[in-house]
């Protein structure tokens, strides 16, 4: 089917039904009401379907109950065995989101006032081909999801139109890709987490927010029989007792800003223990001690001791490191990381960190990840708005929410207001819709033809695909299709017609049956099975050094994942898993233990004040002895300006206040971690 054929079709309402009509199957009856009273609601009539696919917000596979054409909910697919019928709070929100007041009904165009009116798919079509045109290569891309095929149609277009400048939102990946290339790695960091049978996670709360959660969950539910003795131990480090931390057998409290001193000290721990380690290491481990860290992270040295004697015993212990979404702590945790797996020689073995081949490009102009992940957009934004690099003429924003994401520090509304034109595609009203000209309805991801390819904490290649369910509400249109639409109004060639044919690329590469897993919704998997050790270079690392922590007291941003994330806002439903006191007056609350509000003079429920150097905030302190010593702790998504009723006047946004540096060396944005003052 051509393109513009495929969005008629995708528009008419009977979306997925010419790619496979055997693909859908009824799973429920109808009930019925036993009144006929006019006020009782009325159930959707037609026919009940069940539909595999695969959630776009969090790469969690799902099964898709539809009604008449209607999405009714999403529930977990059982018969995946990559997540085992796992279901994570934000794939659960996909019905709700669909149908959200926030989404975006048709094109909005910035006028002469500032304000913004609504326009035709037509007029905004002649924009964006006489903007391109103009812009004449001085032309940048920023999108928020790797894990999708269709990033190699936004790349070769952006490489088509004379510009390299595409972008990936900050992330532990680029940081984990900048640390393993730096190390003379070859392609992309994997975690078998499966495969593991004693488990190292410094900061990623991979139980919620990091890595393939359904995943990891069906994991820990296979590793943990009820009744039985765990086949698989976990230690966590961080900073409070998240989802991960109250599961693991044992927690490690870590200062924020001190993971690079903790694990330091587990690398000299481990050496000093008789590990077998190249002189580099052992230059390298010299440099840390268990005594420093039990000082400057907080920790008991005891515990520590401990830790390394599980890791060194174990028969395949597995170490990694990871923060919140998108607050990267630069590539050097990274790099630790690696080098205690590579003492412990767990590169490129079963259960260990595992190198994963880079995917190959499927069209001839697409740019290789490892070249997009050595650009950072900090770095970009930070420049433009300094003067110090010249602002692009057109700059496109797919399914990305930087002005909210982003500290201060990243100047992104600076940078935004210095580029001549600005494209918005979104299925939601957001902040950065709001500082952009023009504003273009994105179908979501039930409504369109896309994929999960391998996403950041996979063990293994893995793949998904995922298909429109249901219409495109409102004017929305998938991206993917405009861009390739876009390419062909300026006599450009991707080397695709339409995406279906992308995909269908994709899994001739994998050697995989694309029309198999387009109708089971199942996720291919390709098992690990490189088991040649590389020759690593840690000299690198000698150039950095510890930092002390930054203040006495340091802040802790963390992520309930039940709250949406920038790109979405709060789902309606989320209300529910925000508790009452974090709705209250427009406060966001700040958890800390009795010994630190008491160091501060603060009380429980008492209204203070949290400062950094990039302003303050009203918050309620709280409570929780799950907050370790001399520390706070601020839940980062709320206060949104965009979104809807639900999202909107709900706290603070904690992110814009946080503090970035530049790494150096890599050149990477590194979130601090200081607060300078918790006053009443």
């Amino acid at each position: 089917m051509q393109r513009r054929g495929f969005l008629k079709f995708a528009l008419g309402g009977t979306v997925g039904l010419a790619a496979s009509p055997a693909i859908w199957t009824t799973l429920y009856d109808l009930a019925y009401w036993t009144q006929n009273w006019g006020w009782i609601p009325r159930l959707q009539n037609g026919e009940d379907l069940s539909v595999a696919t695969v959630s776009k917000l969090d790469g969690t596979p799902l099964k898709v109950r539809v009604v008449d054409g209607r999405v009714i909910n999403t529930s977990g697919n059982k018969d995946n065995a990559y997540s085992a019928g796992g279901l994570t709070p934000l794939a659960a929100s996909e019905a709700q989101l669909l149908y959200a007041e926030s989404r975006i009904k048709r094109p909005l165009k910035r006028g002469p006032d500032g304000g913004y009116a609504y326009t035709s798919w037509e007029d905004a079509e002649s924009i964006l081909k006489e903007k391109t045109r103009n812009a004449q290569g001085s032309l940048a891309f920023l999108t928020s999801d790797s894990s999708s095929s269709l990033n190699d149609i936004f790349s070769a277009f952006t490489a088509e139109n004379g510009s390299r400048d595409f972008f990936f939102m900050p992330s532990d990946e680029q940081a984990a890709a900048v640390a393993w290339n730096t190390v003379g790695g070859s392609g992309s960091l994997g975690y078998d987490i499966a495969n593991s049978d004693c488990i190292l996670a410094v900061g990623a709360n991979f139980m919620d927010s990091w890595g393939t959660v359904a995943h990891n969950r069906a994991v820990f539910k296979e590793t943990h029989p009820t009744g039985e003795n765990a086949e698989q131990a976990i230690y966590y480090a961080g900073a409070m007792q998240n989802n991960t931390a109250v599961v693991a057998d044992t927690w490690l409290p870590v200062k924020p800003g001190t993971e690079e001193i903790f694990l330091g000290a587990v690398l000299s721990e481990l050496i000093k223990n008789n590990i077998m380690a190249d002189s580099s290491l052992s230059a390298l481990a010299s440099r840390y001690s268990i005594e420093e860290a039990g000082k400057a992270c907080g920790t008991d040295t005891e515990q520590m001791k401990k830790l390394v004697s599980a890791l060194k015993n174990a028969n395949r212990p597995l170490v990694f490191a990871g923060t919140t979404e998108g607050q990267s702590l630069g590539s050097t945790v990274h790099m630790l990381a690696i080098a205690i797996n590579a003492v412990l020689g767990r590169i490129n073995q079963d259960g260990g960190m595992v190198a994963l081949p880079e995917r190959e490009p499927l069209l001839p102009s697409a740019q290789r990840y490892s070249d997009i992940f050595a650009r950072n957009f900090v770095a970009y934004s930070m420049q433009i708005a300094n003067g110090m690099a010249n602002a692009p003429k057109l700059l496109f924003i797919n399914d990305a929410n930087p002005v909210y994401a982003l500290s201060k520090d990243a100047q992104v509304k600076e940078c935004l207001a210095k580029i001549d034109y600005t494209v918005c595609f979104a299925a939601h009203w957001n902040e950065t819709c709001a500082e952009c000209d023009l504003v273009l309805p994105a179908a979501h991801g039930l409504e369109r033809f896309d994929d999960v390819y391998t996403p950041y904490g996979s063990g293994n290649i893995n793949w998904t695909l995922a298909k429109p369910v249901t219409a495109p509400r409102y004017q929305a249109r998938p991206v993917g299709e405009l861009i390739l639409a876009l390419a062909d109004e300026l006599g450009l060639s991707l080397g695709v017609n339409d995406i279906p044919s992308l995909l269908e690329m994709r899994a001739n590469a994998l050697h995989a049956d694309f029309k198999e897993y387009l109708e089971s919704g199942d996720t291919y998997q390709e098992a690990f099975h490189d088991f040649s050790v590389p020759t690593l270079n840690f000299m690198p690392l000698h150039s950095k050094q510890a930092k002390a922590p930054l203040s006495e007291i340091a802040l802790h941003t963390y992520i309930n994942s039940a709250a949406g994330n920038p790109s979405t806002g709060i789902p309606p439903y989320a209300n529910r898993a925000i508790t009452e006191y974090q709705l209250q007056d427009g406060l966001c609350v700040a958890q800390m233990n009795k010994a630190t509000a008491q160091k501060l003079g603060l009380a429980d429920k008492q209204k203070a004040v949290l400062e950094t150097k990039n302003g303050s905030m009203p918050v309620l302190v709280r409570f929780y002895e799950g907050v370790m010593p001399d520390v706070v702790a601020v839940m980062a998504g709320l206060g949104h300006t965009g979104f809807d009723r639900f999202s909107v006047n709900k706290g603070n946004n904690i992110l814009e206040i946080t503090q970035i540096d530049m790494e150096a060396g890599s050149d990477l944005p590194v979130w601090l971690s200081a607060v300078n003052v918790v006053k009443g």
